[in-house]
């Protein structure tokens, strides 16, 4: 029986993504043919083209979705220094959506760098709308911090995670468990450099709101503040601060034995 209904699920969900996938392409063809023939509609294509690659990750065409990111890329990048506020916005998704498909696809240098470039646009943006591109930026720079972070480039991921830390203090309220990593991103990145006392605060205060998460929901949020307590717990030793590592180490004890931290400095990604 239940072979059977994952069976169905998995057909179901295959038709609607071919269903999807033809309906963008019709669009996408509609789109091209105004384009050919009026050049404002090449605004159009590049915007088609980003749902488009959403559909086709989704079905696990990847070749394809980065050839279509790559068209709306080069769209963007011929009309963005005409008209920054109509094309900006979609070229810059359009690298951050590229980038998260090459890490997923292993090319982490391309991936880095694609995203640095995005970065460098969602910042022109922000100060024209704040509310609208600043939590992308926080996003963006954590992932460029996540991935040179995981390439061993420590002294490069820290000014991403600084960033990111920044803007997540003016993230809205619901968005606390992202703050708390982005502290503790900074925080990590800090101590593998060696720089203990810049890690102290950025870790104290994720420690502080991850306790307060874990009162909410254990299950989801105890992992995060095991990772961060141990972190914590390092950074005092070095600073030599032992009667307070030990309560710390006490503390990730008393925790469940069935939580699975992640690992001591792993940052966490948006």
């Amino acid at each position: 029986m239940g072979i059977g209904r994952g069976w169905r699920w998995r057909r179901k969900r295959q038709d609607w993504l071919t269903r999807d996938l033809d309906n963008a392409e019709v669009m996408l063809r509609l789109s091209r043919w105004m384009a050919a023939r009026w050049s404002r509609h090449e605004f159009d294509v590049g915007s088609i083209l980003l749902d488009y690659t959403r559909r086709l990750a989704e079905a696990g065409r990847h070749e394809d979705a980065l050839a279509a990111l790559n068209e709306a890329i080069d769209i963007g990048s011929r009309h963005v220094h005409a008209k920054p506020l109509r094309y900006a916005p979609n070229l810059a998704a359009a690298l951050l959506m590229k980038a998260h498909l090459l890490a997923e696809l292993g090319h982490m240098e391309e991936a880095v760098s694609t995203a640095e470039g995005a970065v460098d646009i969602y910042r022109t943006l922000v100060p024209g709308d704040q509310a609208r591109f600043e939590p992308i930026l926080f996003a963006a720079l954590t992932s460029v911090g996540f991935w040179r972070h995981q390439r061993g480039e420590f002294t490069q991921a820290r000014p991403a995670f600084e960033e990111a830390a920044e803007l997540a203090r003016r993230l809205p309220p619901a968005r606390v468990a992202d703050r708390a990593m982005a502290l503790n991103n900074l925080g990590a990145v800090c101590q593998e450099l060696g720089d203990s006392s810049d890690a102290l605060p950025p870790l104290e205060e994720a420690v502080a709101i991850r306790r307060r998460l874990l009162a909410e929901d254990r299950e989801r949020y105890e992992p995060d503040l095991v990772a961060s307590l141990r972190n914590l717990e390092q950074t005092l030793s070095a600073l030599g601060r032992y009667v307070e590592a030990v309560a710390v180490v006490d503390e990730i004890s008393a925790l469940s034995k069935s939580s699975s931290p992640a690992a001591d400095g792993d940052p966490g990604s948006a």
